[in-house]
């Protein structure tokens, strides 16, 4: 499903250049979520931004789905993110002047797919997450938590091969916290996908199959739980 091997990134130049990460590696089959833990600062997100194509490392091979990533093209890229890859980030990013439906339909219809099926497909995506009673709101008129699950939906609806979750629940409390990744993680194991979480919370962590922690840019530790 994913494999990364040899990953560095650095920004800047010459005298001014910043090593962010340090020769990272892993590994991620179907039906398995793994973690990324660390603190701020740590490289987790850099290291994430990476393995899902949104950024490019310095050096190291990342194959994902079967695609070696340096060999696509921005265009070749987007449609693999748009047909195969999900995305929850810590902040929902609804778009404000989308209902809860339209907004969960979105990458269908990015997609290509007819408006209709889009939005019968966004409904079946929002009653799992219970949240068909709110399918018509607008994102103003939900909760942070009720934003969440929509966005999780959304993350989900297109079925993707593997979903990337950048601190899905930082913004949340404890509760709804833990409503959202238990959602989250059901939906992906459920459909046979990989889900690579992105935390700073090992208590929050522990649901995952694996867990990899990260220090100044480096992997540190990785273990297995069940």
């Amino acid at each position: 499903m994913l494999r990364a091997e040899g990953v560095s990134r650095e920004f800047g130049s010459g005298d001014a250049v910043t090593r962010v990460l340090h020769d990272c590696g892993v590994e991620v089959f179907a039906g398995q979520t793994v973690a990324i833990v660390g603190k701020s600062g740590s490289g987790k997100s850099t290291f994430a931004n990476c393995l899902s194509g949104l950024d490019k490392p310095t050096t190291g091979r990342i194959t994902l789905l079967g695609h070696d990533l340096a060999t696509l093209d921005e265009k070749r890229m987007a449609r693999l993110r748009a047909e195969h890859i999900g995305f929850v980030l810590q902040k929902d990013n609804l778009v404000p002047t989308l209902n809860i439906e339209e907004n969960v339909a979105a990458p269908l219809i990015m997609s290509g797919v007819k408006l209709s099926a889009a939005l019968k497909r966004a409904r079946e995506a929002l009653d799992q997450v219970s949240l068909s009673h709110r399918a018509r709101s607008w994102p103003g008129q939900v909760s942070g938590g009720e934003a969440q699950r929509a966005a999780v939906a959304r993350a989900c609806v297109n079925e993707p091969s593997i979903v990337f979750a950048d601190e899905p629940t930082g913004a949340l409390d404890e509760e709804n916290g833990l409503v959202v990744q238990k959602l989250f993680r059901a939906m992906v194991k459920e459909r046979g996908a990989a889900s690579v979480i992105v935390t700073h919370d090992l208590d929050l962590a522990q649901g995952a199959d694996v867990v990899v922690r990260m220090a100044k840019g480096t992997l540190v530790a990785s273990g297995w739980f069940g």
